[in-house]
């Protein structure tokens, strides 16, 4: 039993950050947080719509989370924005 606790606490010591699955009026999204040595910094990751056939190119891109000052104000606990102009796939994330 004791083995089960030392992986968790392995775990939870190797853990960076976690992630949500957010569906938008244009595609499917996550949303979450990394941590860095300055705090927690809010993140969202969108497919990669120019994403080509070349093993190079990534699948995902990830972008600093930009709050809506509309949501902020109504105190709606989605914290994820999606901005029109990104340029971002409307397939399923995972």
């Amino acid at each position: 039993m004791s083995d089960t606790n030392e992986k968790k606490s392995d775990w939870q010591e190797r853990e960076v950050g976690a992630l949500w699955k957010n569906e938008g009026r244009q595609q499917k999204y996550l949303s979450g947080y990394v941590k860095t040595p300055e705090g927690d910094m809010k993140v969202v990751v969108f497919s990669n719509k120019h994403r080509t056939d070349n093993d190079r190119a990534p699948h995902f891109r990830i972008y600093k989370s930009k709050e809506l000052e509309a949501k902020a104000a109504s105190g709606a606990s989605q914290s994820a924005s999606v901005e029109s102009g990104a340029s971002m796939e409307e397939g399923d994330l995972i």
